[in-house]
C-alpha cells in the first residue's frame, strides 16, 4: 500500500444518492452510499497501491459495517482489482472505449456490494493473539469449516444482541459453543494445532461470558476493537480510530454520531468522517499516550475479567467425537429442555454443514 487506506476511507467517498424499492414512499427508499478506490487521482497522480482481495473484502467489510441494513454500499475502482483476477484474460487486451466500459462493467458486477451472507468471512474478539491462532488454524480448511468456526464466535459467543435469550441461555450458547469447538478440534483442525486452537476459542468463550448487555440487550465485551489485514498466519492488525474515540472520548463520539445520523443531511457519511479525523489529530497532539492507555485499558480489563472468568457446562456431558452422536444427544436435550435455546438449536439443526 502507497496509503494508509484504513485513515483515508474518506477521501474514496463519492457521494450518496436514494432509490425507490418496493412499496414506494418514504419507508420504500433506500441509500446507496458509494466509494470509488481508484489507484490514481484526476491527474494521474498515484494515490494507492492495487489491494490484494484480503485487503479489499477487510475495507469492504469495514465500511459497510459502518452503515446499517437499510444502506446499500457500492464499491468501485481499479484499486479494488482483484477481486476479478480471475477474468484477467478476457479483459486484459483492451484497447476500444466500449472494451474498458465492458471491463468496469463487470468490476461492478463483482464487487458492487459486500456479500453479508458470506459466512466463511472471519469474526474476531479483538484479542489479537487470540484471533490470530484462531485464524491460523483454519486457513486451510474448507468454506464451509470456517463458517463453522466463525460462526461459533457469531451465534454462540459474542452475539451483537441478547435480547431474544435469558442470561441463562446467552450463558449455555456458550458452553455449546465451546463443545462445537471441540468438534471442530476433533474432525478438521490440524493435530499440531489442536490446543492451542481450543485454548484461543476457549478465550473468546470466556471474554463471551463476563460480557454484559444493556437494556436493549445489546452486549459490551469488553475489549478493544481491531481492523484486520490479512488473513490466517499473515493477520495483523490496525487500531479502530472510531473505537478509540468511543472509549476515549464519549462526548467527542455522541457528537460523531450525531453527525453520522443526520439525515437531512445527504453527506453526513462524509462529513462524520472528516469530524473523527479532526478529532483523532487534535486528540493524539494533546495526548501523546492515547493510544497507549486506550490498549491498556483493554488488557486490564481482560487481566481482571476475562482470564479468570469461569464457562458454563450446560453441554459439557455432550460427546463430540462422533457426528451422529453429537446430532442425537443434541436432539436428546432439546427433548428434555423443550422451550430452553429453542431459536439456538434449530437453527443448528438447519445448518447446511450437518446436511
Amino acid at each position: 500500500m502507497a496509503m494508509s487506506i484504513n485513515q483515508n476511507y474518506s477521501q474514496f467517498y463519492r457521494g450518496t444518492s436514494t432509490i425507490d424499492t418496493y412499496g414506494g414512499g418514504a419507508a420504500g427508499k433506500k441509500q446507496i452510499v458509494k466509494y470509488e478506490f481508484n489507484r490514481t487521482d484526476e491527474k494521474g497522480n498515484k494515490i494507492m497501491d492495487k489491494m490484494s482481495k484480503e485487503e479489499t473484502l477487510s475495507a469492504m467489510k469495514e465500511i459497510s459495517s459502518q452503515y446499517g441494513e437499510e444502506v446499500i454500499v457500492e464499491f468501485s475502482g481499479d484499486g479494488m482489482a482483484a477481486l476479478v483476477e480471475s477474468k484477467k484474460g478476457a479483459l486484459d487486451n483492451v484497447v476500444s472505449k466500449q472494451d474498458i466500459e465492458a471491463k468496469n462493467d463487470a468490476l461492478q458486477k463483482e464487487i458492487v456490494h459486500l456479500d453479508r451472507s458470506a459466512d466463511y468471512l472471519p469474526e474476531y474478539s479483538g484479542m489479537y493473539e487470540v484471533d490470530k491462532t484462531i485464524a491460523t488454524a483454519v486457513e486451510n480448511s474448507s468454506k464451509e469449516e470456517q463458517a463453522f468456526v466463525y460462526g461459533i464466535i457469531r451465534q454462540n459467543f459474542l452475539v451483537e444482541n441478547s435480547s431474544f435469550m435469558t442470561e441463562q441461555e446467552r450463558q449455555a450458547n456458550i458452553s455449546f459453543g465451546m463443545k462445537k469447538a471441540e468438534y471442530a478440534a476433533e474432525h478438521f483442525i490440524p493435530e499440531e494445532q489442536k490446543d492451542n486452537f481450543l485454548n484461543a476459542m476457549e478465550s473468546v468463550a470466556k471474554l463471551a461470558s463476563a460480557g454484559k448487555s444493556n437494556s436493549n440487550g445489546n452486549m459490551d465485551y469488553g475489549v478493544n476493537k481491531r481492523n484486520y489485514l490479512g488473513h490466517g498466519s499473515n493477520l495483523v492488525y490496525t487500531d479502530d480510530s472510531l473505537d478509540i474515540m468511543k472509549k476515549m472520548d464519549a462526548g467527542a463520539y455522541t457528537e460523531y454520531q450525531k453527525i453520522r445520523n443526520n439525515s437531512s443531511n445527504k453527506n453526513s457519511a462524509l462529513d462524520a468522517l472528516k469530524y473523527m479525523t479532526k478529532w483523532y489529530a487534535g486528540a493524539a497532539q494533546k495526548n501523546q499516550n492515547m493510544v497507549d492507555e486506550y490498549h491498556k485499558k483493554s488488557d486490564d480489563y481482560v487481566e481482571e475479567n476475562v482470564k479468570n472468568q469461569k464457562i458454563d457446562n450446560t453441554f459439557a456431558k455432550i460427546d463430540a467425537k462422533d457426528r451422529n452422536v453429537f446430532l442425537k444427544q443434541l436432539r436428546n436435550f432439546q427433548a428434555n429442555n423443550p422451550r430452553f435455546l429453542t431459536n439456538i438449536l434449530n437453527q443448528e439443526f438447519a445448518s447446511k454443514f450437518w446436511k
